[in-house]
């Protein structure tokens, strides 16, 4: 038997936006948490010295950017090309199935290889 996922059109995706713009690096995501820190420390100063409230809601609009631009960064860096796999198997969990499914001797059997070769493949037929 044949296993079957509808994995593989998610993985195409994350592997061409990695190809377009690959991940950051630890030290992109290590300046990003700087900022935040940065940003953070400046709001925290502002509230000290009992700045106006105008300039304190503009020191924390920048700590939120830097916080959004952090946890973007962070989301991008775990992602990873390839199918999802856990312990060498397809983690089916995020499949559309939820579990293992597998073709039959039919004639999905026999267009699995038209598949593999080409993206969108059709068949019609009895269905049990």
């Amino acid at each position: 038997m044949f296993q079957v996922t509808t994995l593989i059109g998610d993985a195409e995706k994350v592997e061409k936006e990695l190809i377009k713009s690959p991940p950051p690096s630890e030290a992109d995501i290590e300046a990003a948490k700087a900022l935040v820190k940065e940003k953070g420390e400046a709001v925290a100063q502002l509230k000290s010295a009992k700045a106006g409230k105008a300039e304190i809601t503009a020191s924390v609009a920048e700590l939120n950017k830097a916080n959004e631009n952090l946890s973007r960064l962070e989301e991008r860096s775990k992602l990873k090309p390839g199918i999802p796999q856990k312990d060498g198997k397809i983690h089916c969990s995020q499949d559309i199935f939820a579990h293992q499914a597998f073709l039959t001797v039919s004639g999905q059997l026999q267009v699995e290889t038209y598949a593999c070769a080409v993206c969108s493949v059709y068949t019609f037929g009895p269905a049990f």
